[in-house]
């Protein structure tokens, strides 16, 4: 520890205050006439407004001219910001489709970003296609060149409309100033790019140039300068939303339709700061989780797909605390609710959230403040008496109230530090929880070295079941890396200690603690062309890890990557690296002490990409991993494809393939007369994964469409041998056979199925508002048939009970200064 913080102070002391990055800028020119949003640069104000020009490409050939002229045209007034652009391309190359929103797909496309504060962190992001569909996008951390790597689940409400001529497409923009978020001086620079996809040459172009030798997106943004008397607006926005929910089952039949109402709000607390707020919220037409059957020891981590969640947070996840599904998550019952004879018949999937609320903004001086708040109500069980068949109701999970706190200080050279404080506090006795963290990124002057480290400390208290006494479980964190990531060769090390009762899954998501981890990396990039590739980098890797208590050797492994773009713009890569020595599990057994060794192990990968711009595009991906000593042979094999139909319909095809074979892993546990453990028994299995995904989309306009998701997870585990494993980490033969002696039947084999159909109408018939309508199909099977082949396997989980849900749901935009602004005239 000593070490690592001279080397902190030593690396500290050389930062600079200020970055070195030449930065283009354009004065911002002020109007007083009206816009009119409809693609055609007809009003007189485009004419005097100055030309924004030269481009220079970021890929395939970073630092050179385009071969596209593009043309951009700023102004602003006490409403909004305004930018029209002239794209010029051949009317029969533009790449122009249909997609719904926030999909750029594969159209060509024009965007904006902004900086306001010009810390080269935070902004936003516009973007219009050629068929005039808009995506936007929030960026955190420096954000990311490649647009569907940010926030794209905000939805900002702005106007754009396109143009396409015969040598050219036009787009014109209003971006009110209630999207933006700025300092509320007389006078203001702020920082500002423009960007151009042109898919007939496959190229990618920006104003103010994007150097992929240089770490970050923002901080290489240009300057619009002089933009005067502008104030940030009242920002108060309501969204009601109505829906109702029909639900059917096989075994229940058509359910009661429910109607539900709510509202979101969104209010500017003053300039910079913004309140976002859910009312008696309805996820019931959130799009289904990908579930797995887990035959590991640890949690299985899902997707965020309810929007007030996805939407605005990137703020809250910087240190990695908070996993929002927490919000809404059954923990099971209250201790000593049930007697001995009482069994749990029906148990809710889900604790109603009440409300939540997120407050989100950054002062003057860089200080960004975010407090987020969510309130669950309780939880109600259903529990059988087994001897006289009485039932009763009894509170499972109290009343839980979740919150986090973020500080985040912007630096200078694109730095930060954030400190963050999360706390779950529940009713009764039920366990509460608290942990806080402090992590900071700290550039030098060239943004040649980045520093990066985090500390955090949690804090569990339960309660005594007989006595009540509090109880505090608490455990820490920390990690530290420097990384060289500027120029072609880079390379870093990274030290990561979490103690073994370091905890924060009350809010924050952590499949297990207890562990040192050590990394190293070095790579080479080749950013222009040469030769046949456009571009390639080869990177080497090595990770040794150990258990933080008692300090164990746990693994080393260490592999070698290429990845690379061809001239014709296909994409490949090649991977190997392996364990070349025994490794040592610690948790696989679910028994303290009991530590699993694993042979050496090795590994190969392949991958391949079409070029996808064409109608066609096709990829797969393949690895084969071996260890030797057991015969262990694993493969995950992915092909896809995708078919697009015209301008308005695509149809895509993911199946994966995946085979483990003389997997060892856990099994059961045996217990003696006593009730005490006899044995820990590991079984040899063969597990065999077949995904299949299916998307399509037909798209009728830039605001109305129709997409469908369809996926089938099947999974087949056989046990062929089972070994007890012993105290001195030897696995031995045992006589335990799994095999249930009353049926015959294998007790450990699973046959299991879930399949989904997500399927969704969408219309945005205004500006923020739109109709969903939403059909979902769930079906699910868990038995022991494992000789089944494909199709009887398919055919038996088709015909299985399943579960649909229909929901319609209506929101409505409603602006404040705009209902201001009617009463107001009349």
């Amino acid at each position: 520890m000593r070490l690592l913080c001279l080397i902190l102070l030593s690396l500290c002391c050389t930062f600079s205050l200020s970055a070195q990055l030449a930065k283009k800028s354009f004065d911002a020119e002020r109007t007083s006439a009206k816009i009119k949003i409809d693609g055609i640069l007809d009003e007189g104000e485009w004419a005097n407004a100055p030309m924004i020009s030269d481009f220079v490409q970021r890929r395939p050939a970073p630092g050179t001219a385009p071969q596209r002229k593009t043309e951009v045209f700023f102004l602003y007034d006490d409403d909004a910001v305004y930018i029209a652009a002239r794209l010029y391309e051949k009317k029969d190359e533009v790449f122009n489709l249909l997609t719904n929103r926030d999909n750029i797909g594969n159209s060509d496309y024009f965007g904006v970003s902004f900086d306001p504060y010009q810390a080269g962190l935070n902004g936003v992001g516009l973007f219009v296609t050629v068929a005039g569909v808009q995506y936007d996008t929030r960026y955190s951390n420096g954000g990311n060149e490649r647009i569907w790597r940010n926030d794209e689940d905000w939805n900002a409400v702005w106007g754009s409309a396109t143009q396409v001529y015969d040598d050219h497409w036009v787009v014109e923009y209003k971006i009110p100033y209630a999207v933006l978020r700025f300092n509320s001086k007389s006078v203001q620079d702020w920082g500002i790019n423009f960007v151009r996809v042109s898919n007939s040459v496959n190229e990618t172009s920006f104003w103010n140039p994007i150097d992929p030798e240089i770490n970050g997106f923002l901080n290489q943004a240009g300057i619009v300068k002089g933009i005067r008397d502008v104030k940030p607006p009242t920002r108060l926005f309501f969204y009601p939303y109505v829906s109702t929910v029909v639900s059917r089952s096989t075994e229940a039949g058509v359910g009661t339709p429910q109607i539900n109402g709510g509202m979101d709000i969104k209010y500017g607390i003053n300039d910079a700061f913004t309140l976002d707020m859910t009312l008696i919220p309805d996820f019931s037409g959130v799009r289904s989780d990908n579930q797995v059957l887990n035959l590991s020891p640890f949690e299985v981590r899902f997707d965020e797909n309810r929007q007030f969640f996805t939407e605005g947070v990137e703020l809250f996840n910087k240190a990695g605390l908070f996993y929002s599904r927490r919000i809404g998550s059954t923990q099971g019952l209250t201790s000593g609710s049930l007697s001995d004879n009482e069994t749990v018949t029906f148990r809710p999937q889900a604790a109603q959230l009440i409300n939540a609320s997120k407050i989100t903004g950054r002062t003057n001086s860089g200080l960004g403040i975010g407090l987020f708040n969510a309130i669950t109500d309780r939880t109600t069980l259903e529990v059988e008496d087994e001897v006289t068949g009485a039932t009763r109701q009894v509170e499972g999970d109290p009343m839980a109230n979740f919150n986090v706190l973020v500080l985040d200080q912007n630096l200078k050279n694109n730095s930060s530090v954030t400190f963050t404080n999360t706390s779950v506090l529940r009713g009764k006795l039920a366990d509460d929880a608290n942990v806080t963290g402090l992590n900071f990124s700290l550039n030098d002057n060239n943004l040649n070295w980045r520093v990066r480290g985090f500390y955090g400390y949690s804090q569990v208290f339960s309660y005594d079941d007989e006595t009540g006494d509090r109880q505090i479980k608490s455990g820490y964190k920390y990690n530290v890396s420097i990384q060289k990531n500027r120029g072609n060769l880079r390379f870093g090390v990274s030290r990561n200690v979490e103690s073994d009762n370091y905890d924060i899954n009350d809010l924050g998501f952590l499949r297990r603690p207890n562990r040192i981890e050590h990394q190293g990396n070095v790579s080479y990039n080749q950013f222009k062309p040469k030769g046949v590739f456009n571009n390639w980098s080869v990177r080497l890797n090595g990770n040794y890890n150990e258990l933080y208590e008692p300090k164990t050797f746990g693994s080393w492994r260490t592999n070698l990557n290429f990845n690379a773009q061809l001239k014709n713009f296909w994409w490949f890569s090649a991977e190997v690296g392996g364990s070349p020595q025994a490794s040592y599990d610690f948790f696989e057994s679910r028994v303290s002490g009991y530590i699993f060794k694993k042979p050496a192990s090795y590994t190969t990968n392949f991958s391949l990409r079409t070029d996808g711009r064409k109608m066609v595009r096709v990829s797969g991906r393949a690895r084969f991993w071996k260890r030797p000593e057991w015969d262990q042979n694993d493969s995950f094999i992915n092909v896809s494809a995708r078919v697009r139909i015209g301008e308005r319909a695509e149809v895509s095809h993911n199946l994966d393939l995946q085979s483990r074979l003389n997997e060892r892993g856990y099994a059961t546990r045996l217990y003696d007369d006593n009730g005490d453990l006899d044995q820990v028994i590991l079984g040899q299995r063969d597990v065999r994964n077949v995904i299949n995904t299916v998307n399509g989309r037909y798209i009728f306009t830039n605001r109305m469409g129709v997409t469908m998701r369809v996926r089938h997870y099947w999974s087949r585990v056989e046990y062929k041998d089972f070994y007890q494993l012993t105290e001195s980490d030897q696995l031995v033969n045992s006589d335990y056979t799994g095999i249930d002696n009353d049926t015959a039947e294998k007790i450990h084999d699973r046959n299991f199925n879930t399949f989904n159909v997500d399927m969704e109408y969408n219309w945005q018939f205004a500006p923020g508002s739109e109709i969903r309508a939403i059909w979902k199909r769930s079906i699910g099977t868990d038995n022991k048939n494992t000789d089944l082949n494909f199709l009887n396997n398919f055919g038996d989980t088709f015909s299985a009970p399943n579960f649909d849900t229909i929901t319609i749901r209506l929101v409505y935009f409603i602006d404040y200064l705009n209902v201001k602004k009617i009463f107001t005239r009349s």
